[in-house]
């Protein structure tokens, strides 16, 4: 139908207009259903149609919505069902001209939204016989726009409170991620730390430094403890110079070859060697060093421990200086037994000897008792010659081990201590077991302990004023082995 410009006409086509118009500012914000409702309530209400259906579609995601109103007879829904089942592709407005059957059959027209139905589509009805005249398809076009813009703008503004509701989740993820990062960093900050202060203080304790040598550039790095066994500020760079500097000048040529040797060989160092303080202090220090290479096979770096063996080798020097002292004690003990039993044969050969100068002199001389005199000066010189070879044997400094018969062993040293034993009241008493089998040993060292074992009882003795004073030697045959035990009536060790 064309286009009327009677005044009533034309007053109703401006109000539908401006009725019209109105709608996006009342779709701001809406959802895309309530987009669809308010159209099709807009095109039944407003335009005055009986039927009325809308499709909106999303192109990037294909999420349409459908709604329709109007239709108090079932052959416009049915048309439209019809319609929509051919699934035909909608390029521009199409206009049915008959719905239904009888006189008073509606007219529909379908109209796309956006190009070839890809916004959705509008459906409409009515039963007027001029519909859909010019007004119509330009208010329903105006209608569609405004819908299909809302509807845009309504996924638009979704997308985009969805996206920042994501970059929000985003930002707290992030944010929580951040956090958790920033916690464990400080707890594995703290755990490092308290592992360097446990490592630092197992060092200080034990007097052992770390190091590690980079040998391209030549750069040291030092743990605190090196600086304390070095003596120096923990300001100061240590270099290979410091080093050498701080290492004695008897010893400096070997360290230098050492190091030398290491860039060159790359193989393990293990050196013991001295430092000389600012002071004029002596440190002894024990270096070990290990190559390390890295996945190439290049040689990069040396690690290693510098152990402060100061205090060790001062221990040692004292233990040396007691164990000396003690020496030239038991020698001393043993010196006056000695005497005393050298002096015995030398004392009869010296009495034997004037003896037959007075039988040689005899007018005639008796040779049979200078005879016997000269019988008795020899076996006196045998047995001065035995405690002196029993004295050389239990000096000599090279250790052997011979089959050796146990319990002669025991009588020897009951030989070389038999004054000491005597002169300080002591009672001996020998429970050697016969036939006992000769033992692989060293004569001089068994000899050493018995001594040892004899005069600390015969010490502990002399300290005790009432009671026996009773030291017994036994000697006992085992299984695989021969038991010697010296055993004294003195008061014990303390509880």
């Amino acid at each position: 139908m064309g286009f009327e410009a009677d005044g009533p006409r034309l007053r109703a086509a401006l109000r539908d207009l401006v009725a019209l118009s109105a709608m996006p500012a009342a779709w701001v914000g809406r959802k895309p259903p309530a987009i669809a409702a308010g159209l099709v309530d807009v095109l039944v209400n407003s335009l005055r149609l009986d039927f009325a259906f809308v499709r909106l579609c999303d192109p990037s995601t294909g999420a349409r919505v459908e709604v329709a109103r109007g239709g108090t007879s079932p052959e416009c829904p049915e048309w439209l069902q019809r319609y929509l089942a051919e699934d035909r592709r909608v390029t521009r407005s199409e206009i049915v001209r008959d719905i239904g059957n009888g006189a008073q059959a509606d007219r529909g027209i379908v109209i796309p939204v956006g190009v070839n139905a890809e916004g959705g589509l509008v459906a409409a009805a009515c039963d007027r016989v001029d519909f859909p005249g010019e007004i119509d398809q330009l208010l329903l076009s105006v209608a569609v726009n405004h819908a299909a813009t809302a509807f845009r703008m309504a996924r638009l503004v979704d997308d985009h409170r969805r996206a920042e509701a994501a970059l929000r989740e985003s930002e707290r993820q992030l944010y929580k991620a951040r956090d958790d990062l920033e916690a464990r960093v400080a707890e594995r900050t703290a755990e490092l730390r308290r592992s360097e202060a446990y490592l630092a203080e197992a060092q200080k304790l034990s007097h052992i430094g770390s190091f590690g040598w980079d040998i391209r550039s030549g750069k040291l790095y030092w743990s605190e403890e090196m600086f304390r066994i070095f003596e120096c500020d923990r300001s100061q760079q240590p270099t290979e110079d410091f080093v050498l500097y701080r290492t004695h000048p008897q010893d400096r040529a070997v360290v230098s070859q050492t190091i030398d040797r290491a860039k060159q060989d790359r193989k393990d160092v293990d050196l013991e060697h001295r430092l000389l303080l600012s002071d004029g202090r002596i440190k002894y220090v024990h270096t070990v060093g290990h190559p390390t290479f890295d996945e190439a096979g290049n040689f990069v770096e040396f690690v290693g421990t510098v152990l402060d063996v100061t205090e060790r080798r001062q221990v040692e020097a004292e233990r040396r200086a007691i164990t000396h002292a003690h020496r030239v004690t038991t020698m001393g003990q043993l010196t006056a037994s000695i005497a005393h039993e050298i002096n015995q044969p030398i004392a009869a050969a010296v009495t034997n000897a004037e003896a037959a100068l007075r039988w040689v002199n005899m007018k005639p001389p008796d040779l049979q008792e200078v005879q016997d005199a000269l019988t008795r000066i020899v076996k006196d010189g045998g047995r001065a010659g035995k405690i002196l070879g029993g004295i050389r044997a239990l000096i000599a400094k090279a250790p052997r081990k011979d089959r050796l018969d146990v319990n002669g062993m025991i009588l020897d040293v009951i030989t070389l201590t038999r004054s000491e034993i005597h002169s300080n009241g002591v009672a001996l008493r020998t429970l050697l077991a016969p036939g006992l089998l000769p033992v692989q040993g060293d004569r001089v060292l068994l000899q050493q302990v018995m001594l040892n074992l004899i005069l600390n009882a015969v010490e502990a003795l002399s300290g005790i004023s009432e009671g026996p004073r009773e030291l017994q030697i036994s000697s006992q045959d085992g299984a695989d082995r021969v038991h010697v035990a010296v055993q004294d009536t003195g008061p014990g060790l303390r509880a």
